[in-house]
């Protein structure tokens, strides 16, 4: 499983929803070498209420760990908040695969990721938020429970214990 089948997977779900969704292409290997940079890793046209959704992806596998936001460039960050200042609904995914027992993904607030940049979001936090029902299934048996709403709804501002108010928006 790598980050790239996580995008296959997010934009195979987005498309059984009525979205055009497209995953951005990875630059080539000469292009790597030159100064091009994806802005972030896919978006989605839903119906309303989503809209328009951009994300970038980050893959956790084999066991829930500890997820530090410095995984993401400053690029897709500054595109990311260039989108959302301008309205739009992003986030930055997390999936988690473990092989033959679970396979899930969760939206994580841009502001939310920079304001902690350079600090984990620890196991605890992300078992906790589990628990909390903010991971959405990417199992092929749970997909048909999948809402698109819950790209808005689901989006994680805060962890548990913290003292800003909801979890979500």
């Amino acid at each position: 499983m790598t980050e790239k089948n996580l995008n296959h997977d997010l934009i195979s779900l987005f498309r059984a929803y009525e979205a055009e969704a497209y995953k951005i292409p990875d630059p080539g290997q000469a292009t790597v070498l030159t100064a091009s940079k994806r802005p972030f890793d896919g978006f989605a046209r839903f119906p309303p209420p989503v809209n328009d959704f951009w994300f970038e992806s980050k893959l956790i596998k084999n066991k829930i760990s500890a997820f530090n936001s410095q995984r993401v460039e400053d690029h897709q960050f500054a595109a990311l908040q260039h989108i959302k200042q301008n309205g739009g609904h992003v986030a930055v995914i997390l999936g988690c695969w473990i092989p033959r027992q679970d396979y899930w993904f969760m939206l994580f607030d841009v502001d939310f990721l920079l304001k902690r940049q350079g600090i984990s979001i620890k196991q605890k936090d992300l078992i906790a938020l589990c628990s909390q029902g903010y991971n959405i299934s990417l199992k092929n048996k749970d997909a048909d429970i999948f809402k698109p709403e819950w790209l808005v709804e689901k989006l994680i501002t805060a962890l548990p214990g913290e003292d800003n108010g909801s979890l979500y928006r």
